[in-house]
């Protein structure tokens, strides 16, 4: 199963309103995504892992995961930017043709 990490300054109470709202898109398309709460040091932590980052803060383009901004669902100015961008990159995801996308499920993902 996919992961999406939605990352904010503390990983409390925005990446919260955001993974709920991130939730709902998701199931209202019949997509099953693991979707968990982070802090930017989880992202440098070498044990972290996630498919896709929709993060309302800053991040280096060296994490090497693709990213979304959360800021239009945290300031509700035009979300479906946001989930336009989430469904694009899960699109691209599910067609890696390198075994990652959904198929590798057991593969640490």
């Amino acid at each position: 199963m996919l992961t999406i990490a939605i990352v904010c300054g503390a990983g409390i109470a925005t990446s919260a309103l955001i993974a709920e709202q991130v939730r709902d898109h998701l199931a209202s398309g019949g997509r099953e995504v693991h979707v968990v709460q982070a802090t930017v040091m989880d992202l440098l932590s070498a044990d972290f892992q996630a498919d896709l980052v929709v993060s309302t803060v800053d991040l280096p383009d060296a994490l090497g995961i693709p990213r979304v901004s959360g800021m239009p669902l945290l300031l509700g100015t035009n979300p479906q930017v946001t989930y336009d961008d989430i469904d694009r990159l899960l699109a691209r995801i599910d067609a890696r043709p390198d075994g990652t996308g959904p198929a590798a499920e057991g593969a640490g993902r």
